[in-house]
């Protein structure tokens, strides 16, 4: 292949960056809060389609992650739990990427959680910790970086807030700083390298924050905020009678009512402070392709692995539920279209069909199989038939949940009790109609859809009764 023939190969196709953070609330940009402030992210929100019915398949890290990799859900892709692991056979999107022709990169957190599978990556630094105490050998490369710098890990926060402390080290030295920083010089490196006009690209920069510990308290950033103005929330611990019991045996040290209502405001200021700094890096990326003259040709996906409470129901952080605040996620992708002016789609979607989006931008459709979803965003823009959702599916193992004309029902395996919201009435969901005789109609429904998804999940799901047999 010529020269010539490279670069047009390169143009025709998109360079596709994915900005991914973890364990970011809907509501944690300028765009969408006025509290927040987060002036890169709210500009580049301006130039790419927000999504405002976005859904995560999952409440935790792990399986979360291992359906966007796939693009299919935890259930398919045999990693259900935060405890499971992908199988060494299954195969990630970036590997198809790689097939494609695609140079692909990889810099901060990933969670295959050692997992043998292919990862699908040219160069890769993998972060998959949130703070200086995580597991050494899982944030390796960061606690390299600390030693450069004369840091000692250890002594970097206190523990003075719920589920964190202040930042007492540079903040240079904070790990969303070195995963920006490191996914900067990622880019850098390969757009002035004289492979960069051969091959179309896929960078991810993935934050580990704002997952706790909420340690940006202390920061420049953190200044920036009044405590204020960091309001409780609506709903409170005592919203939990209403809710199945688990709701009641999170980590104790996870809700608030625990505290002094200070510490809970410091916390809270602690999370956005954690946004701002990510803000700040991500604006930096941003540049380096408009000093290169590659914004307006590359696709940028954003979006988290699942939300936080951060003081909903009286708690903190996240765990084996399906409530809007960890599975209802910032999702928004800007186009490879100069001039595109941003809007707001509300049809249902999922962070699964990033998957999907990708293979199908970079010409490689072909790679998408039966078991994988296939609702790609691209077709907002391109011209395409845009075959919307009815419905939202997302699980958390043994749970199953549907949200439908913005009826929200969730099935408990085994258990009797269970949990139905009206959003469009109640969207805090503070209200459970499981046994609210007006709403047995649509619960029945949405359990009907759940077999339907459970049935389609099955390995043998599409072949056929007999040759012959009449569709049923």
């Amino acid at each position: 292949m010529g020269q010539s023939e490279k670069e047009e190969n390169r143009r025709s196709r998109p360079d596709i960056l994915f900005l991914m953070t973890d364990e970011q609330k809907l509501d944690t940009f300028g765009y969408n809060n006025p509290v927040v402030k987060t002036p890169c992210l709210d500009a580049l929100i301006k130039d790419s389609i927000f999504f405002t019915n976005a859904y995560c398949s999952n409440p935790s890290c792990i399986p979360s992650r291992a359906a966007i990799a796939t693009g299919k859900y935890p259930t398919v892709c045999r990693c259900p739990t935060y405890i499971s692991r992908l199988p060494e056979e299954e195969t990630t999107f970036m590997t198809g990427l790689q097939e494609a022709g695609y140079w692909t990169a990889s810099v901060g957190k990933q969670h295959f959680a050692h997992s043998r599978i292919a990862h699908g990556y040219d160069f890769e630094i993998i972060v998959d910790g949130h703070s200086p105490l995580g597991v050494p050998e899982e944030i390796a490369p960061y606690l390299d970086f600390l030693k450069k710098e004369k840091v000692d890990g250890r002594e970097c926060s206190d523990a003075s807030l719920i589920l964190g402390g202040t930042w007492k080290e540079k903040e240079s030295c904070h790990i969303d700083s070195f995963v920006g920083q490191e996914g900067k010089k990622c880019l850098e490196h390969y757009l002035d390298g004289k492979e960069s006009g051969e091959r179309p690209w896929f960078v991810t920069i993935s934050f580990p924050g704002p997952h706790m510990p909420y340690d940006c308290e202390g920061t420049s950033y953190a200044g920036n905020y009044r405590l204020e103005d960091m309001d409780r929330p609506e709903s409170g611990e005592d919203d939990l009678s209403r809710k199945p019991p688990h709701f009641r045996k999170l980590n104790p040290k996870a809700y608030i009512d625990r505290y002094p209502d200070e510490l809970f405001r410091r916390t809270k200021r602690s999370y956005y402070a954690n946004m701002s700094l990510i803000d700040g890096q991500i604006g930096q990326i941003v540049r380096v392709l408009k000093e290169r003259n590659r914004y307006d040709t590359t696709m940028i996906i954003y979006t988290t692995d699942h939300g936080d409470f951060m003081g909903e129901f009286g708690m903190v952080s996240k765990a084996q539920y399906l409530s809007e605040s960890l599975m209802h996620v910032p999702l928004f992708v800007k186009p490879p279209i100069k001039g595109f002016a941003g809007y707001e789609v509300q049809d249902y979607v999922t962070n699964i069909d990033i998957a999907s989006t990708c293979l199908s931008a970079a010409g490689a459709a072909d790679k998408l199989t039966a078991d994988m979803e296939n609702h790609p965003y691209s077709r907002y823009w391109t011209g395409e038939p845009v075959e919307a959702r009815g419905y939202i599916f997302m699980e958390a193992h043994n749970m199953k949940a549907v949200i439908e004309n913005g009826i929200k029902t969730i099935y408990y395996a085994e258990r009797d009790y269970g949990e139905l919201y009206d959003l469009s009435k109640d969207p805090l969901e503070r209200v459970n109609l499981w046994e609210d005789e007006n709403y047995q109609a649509y619960k029945a429904k949405a359990l009907g859809r759940i077999i339907d998804r459970m049935f389609r999940f099955l390995p043998e799901a599409s072949v056929k009764w007999n040759t012959n047999a009449p569709d049923i």
